[in-house]
């Protein structure tokens, strides 16, 4: 049996890539199921609701949260040493469940860049597009598996959040392409495809009733620059205002985490998918000088950070830390 995963906080393409490789490798006879390394966000439960509620026969046998939880932190539960596993949307163990390495590592499908090493020879598909799905797509085209409609429902959802439908500095045309191919073979129209893209934003929007632990948590990755050890909050919005409002809250929990994590820095990095613009709170000194570097930006009189343009975490934010550590090789900070 071949154990299939995202990230932790699972966004909708990690809960989108691992339903799709599992799908994928049972399609050709090699035994393989899929999980969840946490629960679905806001938006990753409005897309698996919409799929229940337009695919029922589909998904008659299936669980109700669609993925069986695997704990990251005590995947022995599960799992036994040894065991076969493929990782999807991620590579860095970091963002993987405990001792990675003791497991057999037999696929990696993703669309960041290489940071993991694996026992034996894998299969490997890594390439600068802007959603693992995208990626699976092609791996079905070349094997002439057929896509069912609600699993082209999933995987155009999670190109649509990862490429904040089509927008983001991280499409490609590979991502149009596919998008155009999921949607003829779900029967969508572009004006459908955008709508529910607006849906899909709203639902993920409204954090009225999250604490700021679930939403620093709601899809967070963890990094490390030159063995300096970063978390980024990623919060994707279409009114960022709500969320800005609760800077105060957000900090004191960014300043928990980051203990209980034992990091060095947290940063809260808001993205206003309408307006296309990046956020940062400033609310720790060290932190806000390598923020103000790496971004050429100054924080305002209210503690935060504009970076103007700045809404991909993989294209631009962790990119601009990299840089910032490459060329100051001293930094102790």
């Amino acid at each position: 049996m071949h154990h299939i995963f995202g990230h932790t906080s699972p966004d909708t393409d990690a809960f989108a890539s691992a339903f799709a490789l599992a799908y994928w490798l049972n399609a050709q006879h090699i035994n393989a199921i899929a999980y969840r390394l946490g629960e679905p966000n806001l938006e990753t439960a409005f897309v698996i609701r919409h799929l229940f509620a337009h695919f029922t026969k589909d998904f008659a046998d299936t669980p109700s949260q669609l993925l069986p939880y695997l704990d990251p932190n005590n995947p022995l539960a599960t799992l036994q040493h040894g065991d076969k596993i493929g990782l999807t949307d991620h590579n860095e163990s970091s963002q993987s469940i405990a001792n990675v390495g003791d497991f057999d590592i037999c696929f990696v499908i993703d669309h960041h860049k290489i940071n993991l090493a694996t026992p034996h020879t894998a299969y490997v598909r890594i390439s600068p597009v802007g959603c693992t799905c995208t990626i699976l797509y092609e791996m079905f085209a070349q094997k002439a598996i057929a896509i069912p409609p609600s699993l082209a429902m999933l995987m155009l959802s999670a190109i649509i959040s990862d490429t904040l439908n089509l927008t983001s500095p991280t499409t490609t045309n590979d991502d149009r392409q596919v998008v155009e191919n999921l949607l003829k073979i779900i029967g969508l129209s572009h004006d459908d495809k955008d709508k529910f893209a607006h849906a899909m934003f709203m639902a993920k929007s409204d954090i009225s009733h999250l604490d700021a632990r679930q939403i620093l948590l709601m899809d967070y990755k963890e990094y490390d620059f030159c063995g300096h050890k970063w978390g980024i909050a990623g919060i994707e919005t279409l009114n960022s205002e709500q969320v800005l409002a609760r800077r105060d809250e957000l900090s004191v929990m960014a300043n928990t985490l980051k203990s209980d994590k034992n990091l060095d820095h947290l940063m809260i990095a808001i993205a206003d998918i309408g307006t296309k613009t990046g956020y940062a709170l400033a609310y720790d000194d060290a932190q806000n000088t390598i923020i103000a570097q790496a971004f050429n930006a100054k924080a305002s009189d209210d503690g935060v950070f504009t970076l103007s343009g700045v809404v991909s975490r993989k294209r631009q934010i962790v990119p601009a830390l990299e840089n910032y550590y490459r060329h100051t090789p001293n930094n102790t900070t």
